[in-house]
């Protein structure tokens, strides 16, 4: 028997181990997983001496093409998924555009669909709700189902666009997520302290973006997120709370009962793990605007801390930059958002010190047991899809702007980092390989994802 490619002479992470192993592939799916020693004939063979074989990551929270009125963001899914495979990631979820009607339903999957064909990593869909919508909650959970698409995201802030989801349906989406199969996402801020923040800022003078932290301070996250974590306990639902940026509010759940982890997940990005708000009082200050805003640098060492502990169990980037002209803006009208993709093996393997065992878990299998996409993705093992994502360890390097995203800057420009992504196999072809992406546009597909029970050990195996 002749393998389409192999990948010889690497070590092998599948989430709960190290073992030096060959991997062997065969029409997009991992067929064989032997020693070393053991080697067999390929159509495509690359040498992983020294190198590190894990799951294709999956990035959970992306906003490619996102259009905010004047600005859109600046990575398409072009742009955006090869920005993806340079950092090992092989499938992203992205979100549809906040609906209120299943009709605005039904057309947000339309455009998305549309906007997406050119993606070169696969790809699905988070449902947005826009405020309170004019159907039941059951309505759109099975509506939600019968897409693939068994996650609903909800604000809790952001009622001046009308994009505040009432806590009584918010409550009632939470009753129906372990039922159902469902994952609510939320981002969590409370609204009513942000907005009595800015009307008292407004009585002496315009805010600024260096207003962003006083104006959505901590406490809005962390009470939002405490209330919602209780109610996800009460009705015993599934909450995934997005970018979570305070070490206080990691603390906070810290000091509970740790049963809260049995209705509740906590996700947090590469820009609270790394950057603190300090940056907002430079001249390029502007450019740091994204929401929840920047903490403070004991904020962020505590986040650090969270997620050392076991507290955080999910990365995703929120990926969404945009130009430095873009940003050039008045408070009002800033286009808020910052771009990560790419970077999160190189961070969390830098703040695990080379763990790699915790970084697949947050990278890989958690993504993918927590939204759906669980056993076919997120592990490397026989039988599953052959994304792979093959990396350096040990290498140390100073991170400049990648050439592939549309933005012309990063916050991240100079950082150290320890380990990077040398080549990216998705659905069994080299992808990314010598800092080239190899896949042409259009080669990612729509995934369909299961429903999701995450108290059902056995639907995750």
């Amino acid at each position: 028997m002749i393998y389409d490619l192999a990948l010889e002479n690497g070590t092998v992470c599948n989430g709960e181990e190290l073992f030096p192993a060959n991997v062997y592939i065969r029409d997009e799916v991992i067929e064989l997983i032997t020693e070393r020693k053991m080697k067999f004939q390929a159509r495509q063979s690359l040498d992983c001496s020294g190198l590190f074989l894990l799951p294709g990551f999956i990035d959970p929270h992306v906003h490619f093409d996102l259009f905010l009125g004047k600005y859109t963001s600046r990575d398409d899914f072009d742009s955006g998924s090869a920005l993806a495979l340079s950092g090992g990631v092989t499938t992203v979820i992205d979100f549809l555009d906040p609906v209120r009607t299943l009709e605005e339903l039904k057309e947000a999957v339309q455009r998305r669909m549309r906007s997406s064909r050119v993606s070169r990593v696969d790809y699905a869909f988070h449902v947005t709700l826009a405020g309170n919508p004019e159907f039941t909650p059951q309505a759109i959970v099975e509506a939600a189902m019968n897409l693939g698409m068994p996650s609903i995201k909800v604000f809790t802030t952001y009622s001046g666009s009308g994009r505040r989801t009432d806590d009584g349906t918010l409550l009632d989406l939470l009753a129906l997520s372990r039922s159902s199969g469902l994952v609510v996402l939320a981002h969590a801020e409370n609204d009513e302290i942000i907005l009595a923040r800015e009307r008292e800022l407004r009585k002496d003078r315009d805010p600024t973006y260096r207003d962003l932290p006083h104006l959505r301070p901590a406490i809005a996250e962390l009470s939002e997120v405490a209330k919602l974590v209780l109610f996800s306990k009460y009705v015993d639902g599934q909450l995934y709370v997005v970018h979570v940026s305070s070490g206080d509010t990691v603390k906070a759940l810290s000091l509970m009962n740790t049963e809260w982890k049995n209705n509740t997940v906590l996700e947090t990005c590469p820009q609270y793990l790394m950057l603190n708000d300090e940056a907002l009082g430079g001249e390029s200050g502007f450019l740091n605007t994204y929401c929840p805003p920047a903490r403070s640098e004991r904020e962020r060492k505590l986040l650090v801390r969270g997620l050392l502990e076991g507290n955080i169990g999910s990365i995703g980037t929120d990926h969404c930059p945009f130009t430095t002209q873009d940003k050039r803006e008045s408070f009002s009208s800033i286009p808020f958002g910052t771009g990560s993709l790419g970077l999160s093996f190189s961070v969390l393997n830098t703040l695990f010190d080379g763990d790699l065992v915790k970084v697949a878990s947050l990278l890989s299998i958690n993504p993918a047991r927590l939204l759906g996409l669980h056993p076919e993705r997120g592990t490397l093992a026989p039988g599953r899809a052959a994304n792979i994502a093959v990396v350096d360890r040990e290498r140390l390097y100073d991170y400049s702007r990648s050439p592939l995203t549309g933005s012309d800057h990063s916050l991240f420009e100079g950082i150290s980092l320890r380990g990077e992504v040398v080549t990216t196999v998705m659905r069994g072809r080299p992808a990314f390989h010598e800092n080239r992406v190899l896949l042409e546009t259009g080669s990612g597909k729509f995934v369909e994802r299961k429903r999701v029970f995450w108290g059902d050990r056995s639907a995750a195996e």
